[in-house]
């Protein structure tokens, strides 16, 4: 599991796939909203949404983490 969860994997998360996903979501929502499927639209806004930012979040400080450790301070 750790040969997955390397540094470039978590760079790509964190900064890349993530919030690509998370503006998706948002955008989807949003759009879900205006085309009166409004109980849908706030799952995807409030659910999905904060879970990707939540690992992109995530990613980021075992990133940060990993980092830390290779260089030895």
């Amino acid at each position: 599991m750790n040969a997955l969860l390397n540094k470039t994997t978590l760079t790509f998360i964190a900064f890349v796939a993530c919030p690509i996903l998370g503006l998706v979501t948002a955008v989807m929502g949003l759009v879900m909203i205006f085309t009166d499927n409004v109980v849908m639209g706030v799952v995807f806004l409030v659910v999905l949404t904060q879970v990707f930012i939540f690992g992109g979040l995530w990613a980021t400080l075992k990133r940060r983490s990993l980092t830390e450790d290779s260089s030895g301070q």
